[in-house]
C-alpha cells in the first residue's frame, strides 16, 4: 500500500522534472493565450504590474507637492490672516506610468493595482496633514474624517467597486484604521455623502459626457447639486474637521463641490489629498501643473 508521504515524494519529482518543467510552461502558454497577462505600465507579458514599473511608480510618486495653483475651481478659504485658495496636495502628476496605472485600476478592472497605488495616498495625505498646521497639543490626538466623493451610479454599475475606498483598505494601514500623523487622527467614514437622485440618473445619460472633456465652468455648473448629506452625515458631519480625498484632480470642481456641501451641514474642511494632479482644461499657462512641481 502507498503511504502518503510516498505520493507526496513522487509528485514532488514529477512537479520539479524536465518533464514537469515543461508541461507547466506548456499549460501557462494555453492559458495566456486563453486569458493574456500583461504588465499596464510597460506591456511585459504574464504579469499585471512589472518590479521596473511598480520602482518607477514609487519614484513618481515619493514627493508630493502642493497642487492647487493649477485648480481654477477650487474655493476660497477664509482665515485669520486672509484668503487662500484650499490646499490640495497631489502625489504625482496625471502623466505616463500613474495615468496608466490609476486608468487600469479604475476601469479596467486591474484592482490588484490598489496595493501600488494606496502608498502614494498616503504620502499625499500625509503632507496634506502637515500642511494645514501642527495641531493643538492635548491629552490625545485630535480626530479628523476623510470624505471621498460619492460614486455615481453609472461607475457603481459597470465598476462593481469604490476605486477610493479601495485604496483607503490599503492605505489606512494603523491599528485604529487611520493615518496618524502628530496630533491628529484620521480616519475614513463612508457613507456620509451620496449621489442626488438628478445626478445618478444624468450619469446614466450616453450623451451626457465625462467630466475629463469639460471646461472648469461646465465642470462647476454639472456639478452643483450633485451631492446630499445622509442621515448618517447629518450625525457625524456638524462639527467635524474634514480632509477630502480623490483620485485626479483637474479644474477642482468637484472638491469645490464637495466643499460647499459638507460646509452647510456643518463641518469644516482642511484641504485635500489627492493622488494625482493634472492641468485643468482652459487654464491659463501660468496655472499648468509643471510650476507647481519641485521635481519639474
Amino acid at each position: 500500500m502507498l503511504r502518503a508521504v510516498d505520493i507526496a515524494d513522487s509528485a514532488d519529482r514529477a512537479w520539479f522534472s524536465a518533464a514537469g518543467r515543461s508541461a507547466r510552461s506548456a499549460a501557462s502558454g494555453a492559458l495566456g493565450l486563453l486569458s493574456p497577462t500583461w504588465c499596464h505600465g510597460c506591456g511585459a507579458e504574464e504579469t499585471v504590474f512589472c518590479l521596473e514599473c511598480s520602482e518607477d511608480l514609487h519614484a513618481l510618486t515619493r514627493h508630493p507637492f502642493p497642487a492647487e495653483q493649477q485648480a481654477l475651481a477650487l474655493p476660497l478659504l477664509f482665515h485669520g490672516e486672509g484668503v487662500l485658495v484650499m490646499p490640495v496636495t497631489a502625489a504625482g502628476r496625471y502623466e505616463g506610468l500613474l495615468s496608466r496605472a490609476l486608468l487600469a485600476f479604475k476601469d479596467h478592472g486591474a484592482i490588484t493595482l490598489a496595493r501600488h497605488l494606496a502608498p502614494a495616498l498616503r504620502r499625499s495625505v500625509e503632507l496634506a496633514i502637515e500642511r494645514t498646521g501642527p495641531g493643538t497639543p492635548g491629552p490625545g490626538p485630535a480626530g479628523w474624517t476623510l470624505v471621498t466623493p460619492p460614486p455615481s451610479l453609472k461607475s457603481r454599475l459597470s465598476r462593481g467597486f469604490d476605486p477610493l475606498q479601495l485604496l483607503l483598505q490599503h492605505a489606512l494601514s494603523s491599528p485604529g484604521g487611520g493615518v496618524l500623523s502628530g496630533h491628529r487622527q484620521l480616519v475614513y467614514t463612508p457613507g456620509v455623502l451620496r449621489q442626488s437622485r438628478k445626478s445618478s440618473l444624468r450619469s446614466l445619460n450616453p450623451r451626457g459626457g465625462r467630466q475629463k472633456s469639460r471646461g472648469a465652468r461646465a465642470r462647476r455648473r454639472s456639478l452643483v447639486g450633485s451631492f446630499e448629506i445622509t442621515a448618517r452625515g447629518a450625525r457625524v458631519l456638524p462639527g467635524a474637521d474634514v480632509l477630502l480625498l480623490d483620485d485626479v484632480l483637474t479644474s477642482g470642481s468637484t472638491l469645490g463641490e464637495l466643499y460647499r456641501v459638507l460646509e452647510a451641514a456643518g463641518a469644516t474642511v482642511h484641504g485635500a489629498a489627492v493622488i494625482a494632479a493634472a492641468p485643468s482644461p482652459g487654464a491659463d499657462d501660468e496655472f499648468l501643473l509643471v510650476s507647481a512641481s519641485p521635481e519639474a
